[in-house]
């Protein structure tokens, strides 16, 4: 009896995620900009129970010195963090890289769904910055209780926080603050290296390695950049504030440049303010354009595009089909088209993937109008 009512319990959890994603998902900044934005209450003291139940970690590095269009190697720093988090017990049983968990919405309800399915409590954010002008880098540690959703972090929530320029000793000090709490300890089978998640199932229609046809009758929505709007505003700091004030101007010139891109599309479209595929229906229409954004290997395993273990680099097929070849590791976006009825993914029958989300879209049109022959 006690399994069932569990996982009713989890269900309805799930349930209560999903119906929350309709309404925010859109609207949420991805990587660091997401945690900036919650306004959250730092506590002195870790979370009651952080040694008697499941976390995961998501971590953020800058990119590559070597490659700007590639992260710093996150896993090497997950696994030294891991070593330190077993030792205290911390049972962190799954690492992502931040801005994966926001690839899409899509990703980020596939995602919050196994995580709820699994009973994670907590959220440990590791955020490694950028070498400042004196070449001192920062470290910093946020911990706060996952909320069963895929805003992951609800705003103003409690949560624990540590920050400096070495991490050797943020990681004492949390030691420290560990062993000062004298928490209750259940956490024994804990990993001995970090388990690492990037793939996620997010296709749950057909698979089609082309372009619908029936976009020819039926017009395209393209969901716009939306802007964060803080559930009370009057709670917020100056520099929250200000954080939130850049972002929104920022959406708004995406919103122009999206504008400007999808003068070359040759069919009909309507721009909407969700990306909800049930928003989407019930407002008339059957297509949706989507993206996606990620590393190139981590996007085609999303998408469930075949790899090879052994590529270095992918080749995109640009807009006037120049070709453009990046590391597999790159950082890109990729567009498709989503039937939101039966939920049938149109993938293009191109690798069209680039690395600012304006030159991903002007390689989806021109590849579409080449293979349905509109103009």
């Amino acid at each position: 009896m006690r399994t069932h009512i569990q996982a009713l319990i989890v269900s309805l959890l799930i349930v209560f995620a999903l119906a929350e994603s309709s309404t925010t998902l859109l609207a949420q900044p991805s990587g660091t900009q997401w945690l900036d934005m919650k306004n959250l209450d730092i506590q002195p003291h870790l979370p009651k129970y952080l040694l008697s139940r499941k976390s995961v970690v998501f971590v953020s590095v800058p990119r590559s010195q070597k490659d700007p269009n590639v992260r710093e190697d996150w896993k090497g720093l997950s696994a030294k963090v891991h070593n330190a988090f077993r030792q205290m017990k911390i049972d962190a049983v799954a690492y992502y890289y931040l801005d994966d968990v926001f690839a899409s919405p899509d990703v980020s309800e596939s995602f919050a769904r196994e995580m709820t399915e699994r009973e994670i409590k907590y959220i440990i954010v590791l955020e490694q910055s950028p070498k400042n002008e004196a070449g001192v880098e920062s470290f910093k540690i946020t911990l706060s209780a996952y909320n069963d959703a895929p805003t992951f972090i609800s705003e103003k929530q409690k949560a624990w926080q540590t920050e400096g320029p070495v991490l050797d000793v943020i990681l004492s000090e949390m030691r420290k603050d560990v062993y000062r709490a004298e928490m209750e300890l259940e956490n024994y089978l804990i990993l001995d290296i970090p388990e690492f998640f990037n793939d996620t199932q997010i296709i749950k229609g057909r698979r089609i390695p082309t372009y619908a046809l029936d976009l020819k009758v039926d017009k395209l929505v393209v969901p716009k950049f939306q802007k964060y709007i803080m559930e009370d505003s009057a709670a917020l700091d100056a520099a929250t504030r200000q954080k939130i004030a850049a972002y929104n101007l920022e959406v708004d010139r995406k919103n122009e440049r999206l504008i400007e891109i999808m003068k070359d599309y040759p069919l009909d479209y309507v721009l909407f303010d969700s990306s909800n595929d049930d928003d989407i229906y019930n407002a008339g229409y059957q297509f949706s354009l989507l993206t996606i954004h990620g590393t190139g290997k981590t996007v085609k395993q999303i998408l469930n595009f075949d790899t090879d273990p052994y590529e270095t680099d992918y080749v995109t097929i640009q807009a006037s089909s120049a070709l453009n070849t990046l590391p597999v590791d790159a950082v890109v976006y990729k567009y498709y088209v989503k039937h939101v009825y039966t939920k049938d993914v149109y993938l293009g029958s191109r690798w069209d993937a680039d690395l600012t989300w304006e030159q991903a879209l002007k390689n989806f049109i021109f590849h579409m109008k080449d293979i349905l022959k509109v103009q």
